[in-house]
């Protein structure tokens, strides 16, 4: 079986992956790894990555006409025959959003399953991880001076990629069968989460193999494996942490999405979020809508970044990095 996971970036990904192996450990499956067929493997087991076993992992990425693996930031290559590279795995990994290509690649997986976290605890984290050492080393420089800085700079970015990501796969989930999670339903209540999971995967564990799997991935003991890459393991970080301004800012652009999966908008709201049971695609069209600027907007965003508290060269780099992605695009057909 060639399952399929995908999130947002730090949207608990991680955490997702280690309980799917946890999962596939216990009820005796092959486990197939394509990384192990390719000649980088052995130099992939020197590398100081993100986090432990990010080298023994097939990582994922779907282009706008051709999928690539990669091995963290530090090594990519485009896949040749990508039925062949899906039959060499078990569990792949993706932060790609859906695209048109995707669309090929995603129904050639027998099982598609995709995180959802609170996008202002992604942004949160994001920022964070920013500014660790294996992504200021292997990551193009990002010209902020603190997470602070950046959070407060880039809040409108994320939000509206996160909008974008989310929305992508919710539109595709009936006719993909793709099976969505959300980090806060797995934080407070594994015991419900998890059997529903493994009903989604035709699996079944008794009782001792379930509470191998939670002990395997209690936030205690992924910490000490991962102590690089796991921070605080919790969730609604953005009421201590949001400015008044960012969680307006917050419920501006994301609040119509936020509310379609029963995230809190407000700080009195306490809810678990939830997929609706039949998802109007037309609410859905709706909550996608502002990840995509107006031309209002395109105007303040430019004056935002003008009166941005970077220095002359942070923006001049930033805009220069900018424009050449923009030519690329341009040159590309895109």
């Amino acid at each position: 079986m060639a399952i399929l996971q995908a999130g947002v970036p730090k949207s608990g990904n991680y955490w997702l992956y280690t309980i799917l192996k946890s999962i596939n450990q216990k009820a005796g499956l092959e486990y197939k790894i394509f990384l192990r067929t390719h000649p980088i493997y052995e130099v992939a087991q020197t590398w100081d990555l993100s986090f432990s076993g990010q080298n023994d992992m097939d990582f994922l990425n779907i282009k706008k006409d051709y999928c690539e693996f990669r091995v963290s930031a530090v090594f990519q290559e485009k896949i040749v025959d990508i039925d062949d590279y899906i039959h060499k795995c078990s569990l792949v990994w993706t932060h790609s959003p859906v695209n048109s290509y995707g669309n090929k690649v995603l129904p050639k997986f027998n099982k598609i399953i995709y995180i959802i976290r609170d996008p202002r605890d992604v942004a949160i984290y994001d920022s964070k991880y920013c500014f660790t050492e294996h992504k200021l080393k292997n990551h193009p420089p990002h010209y902020e001076k603190n997470p602070e800085s950046y959070l407060q700079n880039r809040l409108d970015v994320m939000l509206r990629n996160w909008i974008n990501h989310v929305g992508g796969y919710l539109q595709y989930k009936d006719r993909l069968n793709i099976y969505p999670i959300f980090y806060e339903r797995f934080l407070n209540d594994i015991d419900s989460e998890l059997p529903k999971l493994l009903n989604y995967l035709n699996i079944k564990l008794d009782e001792n193999a379930v509470n191998q799997i939670k002990s395997d991935v209690s936030f205690d003991s992924m910490k000490k494996q991962s102590p690089k890459h796991l921070r605080k393991g919790k969730s609604a970080q953005w009421r201590q942490v949001f400015t008044s301004q960012q969680k307006a800012k917050a419920e501006r652009i994301a609040g119509k999405m936020m509310e379609l999966l029963n995230y809190p908008i407000s700080e009195s709201e306490e809810s678990l979020p939830c997929i609706p049971l039949n998802i109007n695609q037309s609410q859905l069209k709706t909550a996608i809508a502002p990840s995509y600027r107006n031309f209002g907007e395109n105007i303040k965003h430019v004056y935002d970044f003008i009166l941005s508290e970077r220095t002359f060269n942070s923006k001049a780099n930033l805009f220069k990095h900018w424009s050449t992605n923009k030519i690329k695009q341009v040159a590309k057909g895109r």
